[in-house]
């Protein structure tokens, strides 16, 4: 529980500047894993493609529900 212990010092700071989360390489390291983001991967890709045949001038009638279960 070393990095809850951490949290709650920094959380405890008075300071409320993102540099004062360099004081506390832990929990810096688990701030940048948490909030960065993932790159986009091959699935997302592929569901965009997918999507974009089914979303065509002649489909343009398609419920919502049918077109959920088209796509995924």
């Amino acid at each position: 529980h070393v990095l809850a212990d951490k949290l709650n010092s920094y959380l405890a700071n008075p300071s409320k500047n993102i540099e004062s989360l360099f004081s506390y390489p832990s929990v810096c390291a688990s701030f940048i894993k948490l909030n960065s983001t993932l790159p986009i991967s091959a699935v997302v890709v592929h569901l965009f493609s997918v999507a974009g045949q089914i979303l065509t001038d002649k489909r343009c009638r398609l419920f919502d529900d049918h077109t959920n279960k088209m796509i995924f």
